[in-house]
């Protein structure tokens, strides 16, 4: 019995000085605790009697999610005190659960940890911990309530389809993420422009003025929005959206010349060569010319070793493709090298060189009489301050040379990177969970998991009977 008592006091988070009676059966395949704690005649709440009387026991039952095989359930004997002064009646200090709750206070924290990982969702916690997802679910309203963040000086926005908000007619979650600590300030149901104005319009203008760059991407709206109600902002368009952008043109080129293909060999189902290799091999379109592999070797090396290709007929490798791909259409070929021209403009220029070969690449991209290539060419026009302004250094770091042992400074320009990788946790929380339809629970849950140090409250708030029963619907 002893090993018992000290397995259900370990169990419990209790000391054998904590209780007057313990004891522990198996009813109905569960595990089932019976606990009576030591009397400690707390003072009355009321008027203060430091001699309350026991009126009587009341008989609790209370899940407890510890046992990973089977339910584990709690029978706690709470009792209640009677003030002789005021009359008062009250309950002992329970240790058990927060206010009348009838799971476990351990129970509802190890569940709050779990839901910190974008991978697992209220059924799964629930599953684990033998309650409902309902359960889980309310644990977790009751719980975590993430307000908005003091707006970062330097933020990026972006937007994921992650949820369809009916109210706003909405496909996007619209993210607003502190650049420097990459935790997000707010999560938004909608990327209008109507909207954006309304939510920023109600923060003070002191600290709207406080932010001193925005990175998007190329959505008309944002730049709107900037201009009216962070008039002192640098607006910028980071090169992963510019680039993004090059990569759909790149594509449209290689999709219209396909098209002009026949896909099959006239009174056959076999698929003609040039269709064959602007499909099977339309991946090659977006490798640099100087790419590499996985072994470090270059990818377009004409003297590399040849494999038999069983559709062509004979013996080629990746340069023996690219080059019969670029024979094909003359405009594959300088949509090919205008993609790694953009590249070089990123990596070979710095504030004060930008403008100039930025010119000078939306010269060569209209010069290319190649349709897709001059859309390009007025997109980059259309943003082109926004585009230079990403070359502005927004911070500065240190590192020493492991072979050399000198300090090295680097610049860093602001990217959207971490950003994308937030929206990929946005995506993946929707996705596990088969979409959500409550936006409150689904705004919290992906600000609780994003934020770095995002803690639940230790005191539940009270959800109004209607409201819960209209957000489990």
């Amino acid at each position: 019995m002893d090993n018992t008592k000290d397995m259900i006091l370990s169990l419990f988070n209790l000391e054998d000085t904590d209780v007057e009676d313990i004891s522990f059966r198996n009813l109905n395949n569960e595990a089932a605790a019976n606990i009576l704690l030591r009397a400690d005649y707390p003072p009355c709440p009321d008027c203060g009697c430091t001699h309350p009387q026991i009126k009587g026991y009341t008989l609790k039952r209370i899940n407890h999610g510890l046992l990973s095989d089977r339910k584990c359930v709690l029978f706690y004997n709470a009792r209640r005190y009677r003030c002789p002064i005021c009359h008062h009646t009250y309950y002992e200090h329970n240790p058990f659960v927060y206010g009348s709750m009838k799971i476990s206070a351990m129970t509802v924290n190890n569940i709050l940890r779990d839901l910190k990982n974008y991978n697992e969702t209220f059924s799964s916690v629930a599953a684990r911990y033998h309650i409902s997802p309902t359960s889980a679910a309310s644990i977790f309203d009751q719980h975590v309530v993430m307000a908005r963040d003091v707006l970062p000086e330097i933020e990026c926005w972006d937007e994921a389809y992650a949820f369809h908000n009916y109210g706003e007619n909405s496909k996007f979650v619209f993210t607003i993420l502190d650049f420097r600590t990459q935790n997000p300030a707010d999560i938004l149901p909608s990327r209008s422009k109507e909207y954006l104005e309304a939510y920023f319009s109600k923060i003070p203008n002191a600290e709207r003025k406080n932010v001193k760059m925005i990175s998007t991407d190329m959505y008309g709206p944002y730049r709107s929005v900037i201009h009216d109600m962070f008039p002192g902002a640098i607006h910028c368009i980071d090169h992963y959206h510019v680039t993004q952008e090059m990569g759909r043109e790149t594509d449209a080129v290689r999709i219209r010349v396909m098209k002009s293909f026949p896909k099959y060999i006239k009174g056959t189902k076999k698929t003609t060569d040039e269709y064959y290799l602007l499909k099977k091999f339309n991946w090659l379109i977006f490798k640099r010319q100087d790419a590499k592999d996985k072994d470090n070797k270059l990818l377009f090396d004409p003297d590399r070793e040849r494999k038999m290709n069983q559709k062509l007929g004979k013996l080629m490798n990746y340069y023996d493709i690219k080059q019969q791909i670029e024979r094909l259409h003359p405009d594959l070929e300088a949509a090919w090298r205008l993609k790694d021209g953009l590249t070089d403009f990123y990596t070979d220029n710095d504030y004060k060189t930008a403008p100039k070969a930025l010119d000078d690449y939306i010269y060569r991209l209209r010069r290319s009489n190649v349709r897709e290539m001059n859309q390009f060419a007025n997109t980059l026009r259309n943003w082109r301050e926004e585009i230079l302004n990403s070359f502005i250094v927004v911070k500065q770091t240190m590192r020493v040379d492991k072979d050399t042992g000198q300090v090295v400074v680097s610049d860093h320009r602001i990217n959207s990177g971490i950003m994308e990788n937030r929206n990929s946790i946005l995506k993946c929380i929707k996705k596990n969970a088969n979409g959500y339809s409550n936006w409150e629970r689904f705004r919290n849950r992906c600000l609780y998991v994003l934020r770095k140090d995002a803690l639940p409250l230790l005191n539940p708030i009270k959800i109004p009977a209607k409201r819960k029963k209209e957000e489990n619907k």
